[in-house]
């Protein structure tokens, strides 16, 4: 018998009642050829050499030089530059489908989502202003990381070496807990979702007291998914929180903090609000994908986290079709230098480099140019390599890693028997890498099998492993604080 669903306790005050003055805003009014002529220069600059959407272009022209104009009036204007940027539409519907027929996807029963988010509306917000100031909050961010972010032991070679004690205040760890409540909620097991979004919560703030280049960056992948996934009432309590926290933590003018205020004034009622807030996140990823991107020409051994924010940590539902294949000859000479330095670097494991590298190069091949024919060596060398060891936790993590990745080659080939062997090799591998039964790579990958199950109308098996994760996960949620 499952426990009564836990209150969650009211983990951040809500906003005043009294909404603030509108604060008045540059007149939307025909220009006149000559005042189009006057600013064509900023405008093609704009346009062309900092690569700016329509709504982008628009937003800075307004706020920054009270040039108010409509959309229609920028397509009819003698700026022949922009007549033909495409305009805002979310992408993320698309997008959301892309891994629909993929092994790790996991379709399941669908349930009703919880409706209606608790924010008040902000008059003054300005969807387009407020685009611009996220965007540059996220830029702020990102060049201060790569400026400032260099660290002989990253937190993921931690991690990684020690998979059996993953830290708490890693970023990763707060995110795949709210994925376990998406899950959950999906099987219908709201109990349990609560429990786990209390964990959620409270990991949250265990991981910002670490301010690593991903803090940012799995916060948003969060807040992405809750709205994607129609979880608008955690949605609400989780930016509030998350802002509460973060002002503690942090000065005013931390880009974390202002990104956070912004989004806490966005529409989140209408369809039309909740689609611009997925499209101004993708703008924000897409534009650190760039950035990190051309970083890596000159990138440090150390700086391992720059290729798993693009590479690994690229599968998220914000993070989908980056553009990384467009980038294909520098990306595979920057993963082959990471093996290759000068520096001494401290690891947990003498073999944690090479198999991280070897991972990392696979997962490119693989997810990003689909080269199936190369990925399936390289999933195989993995497996050689982790098989015949000496049997470290980082051994069994990344062959278990392999065999998903040969699972999805498989399933490729319509080759099930072996997807299934796959799939159960790679779990008990996860359980021996983990240490427990009960983590929640464990509980994902089970998840995965399940659906596998579902997808070639293996119902009873599907039902089974999906109700061994259930249990598993309650295990895993047993020892909530308070």
């Amino acid at each position: 018998m499952l426990p009564a669903r836990p209150r969650l306790p009211a983990l951040a005050p809500r906003l005043p009642g009294n909404s603030p003055p509108v604060v008045e805003r540059p007149s939307v009014k025909e220009h006149t050829e000559q005042e189009w002529a006057a600013r064509k220069d900023l405008i093609e600059k704009l346009y062309i050499g900092d690569n700016r959407k329509l709504n982008e272009i628009m937003a800075i022209m307004e706020t920054k030089y009270g040039f108010a104009a409509t959309k229609r009036a920028y397509r009819k204007s003698p700026v022949d530059t922009v007549a033909s940027t495409p305009t805002s539409t979310s992408s993320s519907s698309a997008e959301s489908k892309q891994e629909d027929d993929d092994v790790e996807e996991v379709p399941r029963t669908p349930a009703s989502t919880v409706n209606g988010l608790d924010l008040v509306p902000n008059p003054q917000f300005k969807p387009l202003a407020d685009l611009e100031l996220v965007l540059n909050g996220v830029l702020s961010w990102s060049s201060g990381k790569l400026e400032t972010y260099r660290i002989a032991s990253d937190p993921m070679s931690k991690y990684l070496a020690t998979p059996n004690q993953p830290p708490i205040q890693d970023s990763r760890t707060m995110y795949r807990t709210f994925e376990l409540v998406f899950d959950l909620w999906s099987y219908g097991k709201g109990d349990l979702a609560g429990m786990a979004a209390r964990k959620g919560f409270y990991v949250l703030e265990f991981v910002l007291t670490e301010d690593h280049p991903d803090l940012l960056w799995h916060i948003l992948d969060t807040i992405y998914d809750m709205i994607d996934r129609g979880h608008l009432q955690l949605l609400g309590m989780f930016i509030r929180h998350a802002l509460v926290l973060a002002r503690s933590r942090f000065p005013e003018t931390h880009p974390l903090v202002r990104i956070l205020q912004q989004l806490l004034k966005c529409d989140y009622q209408t369809e039309d609000g909740r689609q611009f807030i997925c499209y101004l996140l993708r703008q924000a990823w897409l534009r650190n994908v760039d950035l990190l991107a051309e970083h890596i020409k000159t990138s440090a051994p150390q700086e391992f986290w720059l290729y798993e924010q693009l590479i690994w940590d690229g599968r998220t539902r914000l993070r989908r079709n980056n553009g990384l294949a467009n980038r294909r000859e520098i990306m595979y000479e920057g993963l082959e230098n990471l093996g290759h330095h000068d520096e001494p670097i401290v690891y947990y494991d003498d073999n944690l480099e090479k198999l991280r590298v070897d991972a990392l190069m696979l997962e490119f091949t693989q997810m990003d140019l689909d080269d199936k024919e190369k990925a399936e060596q390289m999933a195989l060398d993995l497996l050689d390599i982790t098989q015949y060891g000496p049997g470290t936790l980082s051994n069994a993590r990344f062959h278990a890693y392999a065999r998903k990745m040969l699972a999805r080659i498989c399933e490729s080939k319509q080759d099930w028997d072996q997807v299934e062997e796959n799939l159960k090799y790679a779990i008990h591998m996860r359980e021996a890498a983990h240490g427990t039964s009960t983590n929640l790579r464990v509980i994902r990958d089970m998840w995965v099998l399940a659906a596998y199950y579902q997808k070639v109308g293996k119902i009873d098996d599907a039902l089974q492993v999906a109700q061994d994760a259930i249990t598993r996960a309650q295990q895993y949620l047993h020892d909530i604080p308070g």
